[in-house]
C-alpha cells in the first residue's frame, strides 16, 4: 500500500523529533509558586482573590490552547 503525502509528512515530523523531558522539580517549583501568588492574592484581597485568581489562571489556559492550535 503507497504512503500519502500527509502520511509521509507526519511519519518524517515523528522521526526527527526530539522529546525533552522536563524534570519533576521544576514542575514542583511552578506548582509551589502558583500555591504563593495564590495564597498572596487571598491574603490581600480575600474571596476576591481567589476569584481574580482563577479568572486570569483560565486566561492563561485559554492563551495556551490557542498558542497550541494556531502554531505560534
Amino acid at each position: 500500500m503507497t504512503m500519502t503525502t500527509a502520511e509521509f509528512g507526519a511519519e518524517l515530523a515523528h522521526a526527527t523529533e526530539e522529546h525533552k523531558q522536563i524534570k519533576a522539580s521544576t514542575m514542583y517549583l511552578l506548582a509551589l509558586l502558583i500555591l504563593v501568588i495564590t495564597g498572596a492574592m487571598v491574603a490581600v484581597f480575600g474571596l476576591g482573590g481567589l476569584i481574580l485568581t482563577a479568572v486570569v489562571a483560565s486566561w492563561v489556559i485559554l492563551a495556551f490552547l490557542v498558542l497550541l492550535t494556531a502554531g505560534g
